[in-house]
C-alpha cells in the first residue's frame, strides 16, 4: 500500500491518495487540484472511493470534482453534516456529493482493504480518524505535537482532549499518524511529548 501526500490550498491542508496495485482511495481533497489529477492519470488510477474526516472547506473543496471525474463513492461524517449540506456553515457554495454518511466504529471496504471509522470530535462535532493496518489518518484531530483548533465554531476544547484520550488508548504506540496538516508522527511519540494532551 502506498501513501502519497498533497498539501493543498492556502491552509495547505494535506490530501492522501493511498494506492494498491491501481486501485486507489483518496482521503481529504480539500480544494481542486491540477497535480492531484496530474497524478491520478500518470498511474492510471482507478478511484474507488473518497473519505473525509471531517466537514471542514479545506477538507472537503475538490471533492465535486473528482467524483465528478472518476464516479467513486464518497464517504463522510454523518454529524459534520452540516458543513456539507444546505446550511451557512457550507463556505463551498454548493452541497457535498456524499453518497455514504457515516458513524463511529463503522467500516467500509476499498482498494482490498478494511478501513474502520472512529469519531473524535472537538475540532468539529463530526470529526473522525481513519484506521486501516498499522496506519491512523487523524484530520484535524492529532497533528505533530499539536492538535485541531477549538476556537471555531462547534468545537469544544474540553471534547477534542477526551478523544485524543480515547485514541490514545485504542491504538498501539507504533501506530503511524497521518495528519490533515503538518508532518506525520506516531501515538507513542504524541503520548510522550504533544503539549496539549500526553498519554
Amino acid at each position: 500500500m502506498e501513501i502519497i501526500r498533497f498539501q493543498l490550498g492556502s491552509l495547505r491542508s494535506n490530501c492522501y491518495i493511498i494506492s494498491e496495485e491501481n486501485r486507489a482511495l483518496i482521503i481529504d481533497p480539500g480544494y481542486e487540484s491540477d497535480e492531484v489529477l496530474k497524478y491520478i492519470r500518470k498511474h492510471e488510477l482507478n478511484i474507488e472511493a473518497i473519505y473525509l474526516t471531517h466537514g471542514h472547506p479545506d477538507h472537503v473543496g475538490g471533492v465535486k470534482q473528482i467524483k465528478d471525474l472518476f464516479g467513486c463513492i464518497v464517504y463522510a461524517p454523518h454529524k459534520d453534516r452540516i458543513w456539507m449540506g444546505k446550511s451557512s456553515y457550507n463556505q463551498i457554495g454548493y452541497e457535498i456529493p456524499v453518497d455514504v454518511w457515516v458513524h463511529d466504529l463503522e467500516t467500509f471496504e476499498a482498494i482490498g482493504h478494511v478501513f474502520s471509522i472512529y469519531e473524535t470530535p472537538g475540532h468539529s462535532e463530526g470529526s473522525t480518524v481513519l484506521h486501516v493496518d498499522n496506519i491512523l489518518f487523524s484530520g484535524d484531530t492529532l497533528f505533530f505535537q499539536s492538535i485541531g483548533r477549538t476556537d471555531i465554531p462547534l468545537s469544544d476544547p474540553q471534547v477534542i482532549y477526551q478523544s485524543i484520550k480515547r485514541m490514545y488508548q485504542i491504538f498501539d504506540e507504533d501506530v503511524l499518524v497521518y495528519p490533515g496538516h503538518g508532518k506525520p508522527t506516531d501515538i507513542g511519540h504524541e503520548k510522550k511529548f504533544n503539549p496539549f494532551v500526553r498519554g
